[in-house]
């Protein structure tokens, strides 16, 4: 089958760049405007979760939605959803509001990236999705690496209203270029006309192994990515490092990950999936029993670009995952729930990471976050298949 990754540009490459860009541009925003209109840091968490929550809470019924509208529909919807969120969060001065608008963001923004999964999963031939979605999810990390540079420096100098309105103006131009492309055109395997839309029930019992087994790993592999997060802070400060040497150690290793996302699609398309995600979780979970030997800048430093470089081997890996394991019709429902695996490990993530390390000790946050990373490592090596191939074996 002929396929050219430039088919997407305009409709997954570009759009996916600037929603990445504008949510990155909210990760400083958000807390700076709560604190403006009289939040406490209590309020301050719940504002920057809420997005997430907003995501992963509706994830399985925009999955539904997506086979019942199309994903054309649902991606216009998302895009609409989110100019309005987006400006009513920089209007709003009231931190109720402000929280049910940024969980309406998340909502939106959940519509936008599931349906781009599911377009992507229909118009990406399996040879050529491991170059796509490691792609897709370097461009993601790009993306999310500056915007927060840009939401800082626009905030402080025009206003903390300024990045919200700049959301709204992007996703009424993202909407414009979707509204005049073309819907998927795919080729399936199922020549039976039975496209009926499957429910929540049906999805899961047709499913349920590869939920069982597929979507464990999903939660554990995103569930270490996020204590990344957690765990690095945490040792930096115990070790005696100021926030400027965090931040540093953070932003190289964030360099170092959104850097291997081209290679990382060669790989998974011509050896198979597993010659990358197999690496990476091996690397995550041995990055954190190294992080128990770190005890001075340089060493932090050390362990910091080993999970940037494992994470970065995963660019991709859990979507394309995803993708292949789905049906060939309809998969709107069934990446619903397997992206819920995702959102519920990222979740999960932060808060078990620190509530370990608060009662019993960093140390043993990291060794137990490592040996949950063991039980992921032998998921993805012995229980997975290798998907490039064929899905029938799980």
């Amino acid at each position: 089958m002929d396929f050219r990754l430039r088919k997407i540009i305009l409709t997954v490459y570009l759009p996916a760049f600037l929603t990445s860009f504008c949510m990155g541009m909210l990760a400083p925003t958000i807390p700076a405007k709560v604190d403006l209109i009289g939040g406490t840091a209590f309020i301050i968490g719940l504002a920057v979760g809420a997005q997430g929550l907003g995501e992963a809470f509706f994830s399985i019924q925009t999955g539904f939605l997506i086979n019942r509208f199309g994903n054309k529909k649902i991606m216009l919807m998302g895009m609409i959803g989110l100019a309005i969120s987006g400006s009513i969060s920089g209007l709003v001065q009231n931190n109720l509001t402000l929280y049910f608008a940024l969980f309406s963001l998340g909502i939106f923004y959940g519509f936008f990236s599931l349906s781009r999964h599911s377009f992507m999963t229909q118009i990406v031939p399996s040879e050529y999705r491991g170059k796509a979605f490691s792609r897709f999810g370097g461009i993601n990390r790009i993306g999310w690496f500056f915007g927060p540079v840009a939401g800082g420096y626009t905030a402080g100098s025009l206003g903390v209203d300024i990045p919200f309105y700049f959301i709204s103006i992007v996703s009424i131009f993202t909407a414009l270029i979707i509204f005049f492309s073309r819907e998927p055109k795919y080729e399936s395997s199922d020549n039976s006309g039975n496209n009926k839309s499957r429910t929540f029930k049906e999805t899961v019992a047709e499913n349920k192994k590869i939920f069982a087994i597929g979507g464990s790993g999903h939660f554990i592999m995103q569930f270490l990515r996020q204590c990344r997060h957690v765990l690095i802070p945490i040792w930096a400060f115990s070790i005696g490092l100021g926030v400027e040497e965090l931040g540093l150690i953070q932003s190289i290793s964030a360099a170092i990950d959104m850097t291997l996302f081209y290679p990382v699609g060669l790989i998974m398309d011509k050896y198979g999936r597993k010659w990358t995600s197999v690496p990476s979780i091996i690397l995550l979970s041995s990055g954190f029993i190294f992080l128990t030997y770190a005890n001075s800048f340089t060493g932090l430093m050390i362990v910091g670009l080993l999970l940037g470089f494992a994470n970065g081997l995963g660019s991709g890996a859990m979507l394309t995952l995803g993708s292949d394991l789905s049906p060939k019709n309809q998969p709107g429902s069934f990446l619903g729930i397997w992206r819920l695996f995702g959102w519920s490990g990222n979740s999960a993530g932060g808060p078990i990471s620190g509530a370990i390390a608060q009662t019993v000790g960093n140390t043993a946050s990291a060794l137990s976050v490592s040996m949950i990373g063991g039980i992921g490592v032998i998921i993805f090596s012995f229980f997975l298949p290798e998907t490039l191939k064929n899905r029938s074996s799980l």
